[in-house]
Parts: C-alpha cells; structure tokens; sequence
C-alpha cells in the first residue's frame, strides 16, 4: 500500500497568524517612538515659553533687568549680570531667532519690539513657534508642530 503525498501551496492558520503577531509586534515597538520626539519637541518649546512668561511678569512686578540671552544651542535667564538659569537643548535642536536677548518694560511690553523664536528639531526639521507680540508682549505658542 503506498500513499502518495500531495504537495499543497498556500498558508494555514497557524502560520497566518505567526506573520500577523510579527507585524503586529514591530508596529508596536516603532510607532510610539515617532511621538516621543515631538512631544519632546513640544516639551523644549514649553519650557522656553514658560521662562519668557516668568521673565516678563517678574519685570512687571518687582522691576530689575531681567532678560534671556538666547543661543543656538542653548538660553540663559539672568537678573542684571547674574545668571539664575542655564538650559541645554537637546542635541539635535536649534533656535532659530532673529533678535538674540529677550527683555520687557515694566508695562509688559517687549523692549526691542516683538519677535518669533523657533525651536527646530534637526532630525525631522519639524519646529515649534513661539511669538511675543509687540505691542503687548503676550508670548503666544500653538501646541501646533510644523
């Protein structure tokens, strides 16, 4: 008695479903890493935007020269000569800004007219804005990644 083997072509289940899981699983390891760098991106801007906003209120209310020195690669915040704080950026981000010092009268208003800084990730060339209003001051950032 001889049986003859069919040669059969094609996936059953149980392969089918091993190349799904597979798939699946990788998607699952490289999707959320696209979305930590921007919300790493909107995290810098935050924090940048925030520091103008305290330098801005603490002119207003207790007067003194406050200001921020903007860099390429980093800002500080002083008080006169004194540096209350330095931040590092991120090694593949950059500010792009066309005045270098930030600082506001006592009303509120920027002293040198009103500008836009943009904090640009070098890996993507995504980038958020952050803009002062000139008249006002208002330091204005959309949660928008461009």
């Amino acid at each position: 008695m001889t049986f003859e083997l069919r040669k059969i072509k094609g996936l059953t289940i149980i392969e089918l479903l091993i190349v799904l899981t597979l798939i699946s699983l990788i998607l699952l390891i490289v999707i959320p890493k696209i979305k930590v760098n921007d919300y790493e991106l909107l995290a810098q801007s935050k924090k940048l935007c925030n520091d103008i906003r305290n330098i801005r209120i603490l002119q207003m209310s207790e007067g003194g020269v406050y200001r921020i020195l903007l860099h390429e690669k980093s800002y500080r915040v002083l008080k006169g000569t004194i540096q209350i704080k330095k931040v590092d950026l991120k090694e593949n981000y950059k500010l792009i800004y066309s005045k270098q010092e930030i600082m506001f009268k006592s009303n509120g208003a920027p002293t040198y007219g009103g500008t836009t800084i943009r904090l640009l990730d070098l890996k993507t060339n995504r980038y958020c804005e952050i803009t002062i209003v000139p008249a006002s001051g208002r330091i204005l950032m959309a949660d928008t990644i461009y």
